[in-house]
């Protein structure tokens, strides 16, 4: 099974957190081979760090939340929220395979569905997948959320690679889901690269 893990950082621990990353990257280190994509989530200039992201591989809720509890950035309360989501990988870039381009920007669009999304989500499923895949320079990574079972899809998680917030503002506005109103939340958020 794959995960989402999105975490929040407090406000005020920039020094904190600065002072764990060493820990931080061990602890890292010791999931390399389950980790798909990990990294910082910034404010939109890349001046502060806000949060973390990652995709990684666990076989079950239990173990990914023993992963992020476990994580320095975790024990010394640098996190105000973490969310855990099931996540199905649409395609199969890695971080350490994605070939990085240069001059662009990296955003986490996470969009969590409305009640009883699933007849509009079957309905669009192929105009869906067409229009994404005609963004196949711009994704890194995509796929849906889903409930722990796998049995109902609750959102969606791209990470895209842009020259900045208004490119990827305008390419989700004619995104067909996004159109249809398949989505009852949407947060789009600079993200980079990190230690994998």
């Amino acid at each position: 099974m794959h995960w989402m893990i999105k975490c929040r950082s407090k406000p005020g621990t920039d020094e904190l957190r600065t002072s764990t990353i060493p820990s931080h990257i061990a602890h890292l280190d010791k999931f390399k081979d389950s980790t798909w994509f990990s990294g910082p989530i910034f404010t939109d200039d890349a001046r502060s760090a806000i949060g973390s992201l990652r995709f990684i591989e666990f076989p079950d809720r239990i173990k990914a939340q023993e992963y992020i509890e476990s994580d320095p950035y975790t024990t010394e309360g640098i996190f105000d929220t973490i969310i855990v989501e099931r996540w199905t990988p649409s395609l199969n870039h890695r971080q350490l395979t994605y070939s990085r381009k240069e001059g662009t920007q990296q955003f986490i669009l996470h969009c969590r569905d409305v009640e009883g999304s699933s007849t509009i989500r079957n309905s669009l499923r192929e105009k869906h997948r067409e229009y994404l895949d005609g963004l196949s320079e711009k994704i890194i990574a995509r796929g849906p959320l889903t409930s722990d079972e796998g049995d109902k899809i609750i959102g969606s998680a791209c990470l895209l690679d842009v020259s900045g917030r208004k490119e990827i503002e305008e390419l989700w506005a004619d995104e067909p889901y996004n159109n249809a109103g398949v989505y009852a939340q949407i947060t789009i958020e600079r993200w980079m690269f990190g230690h994998v």
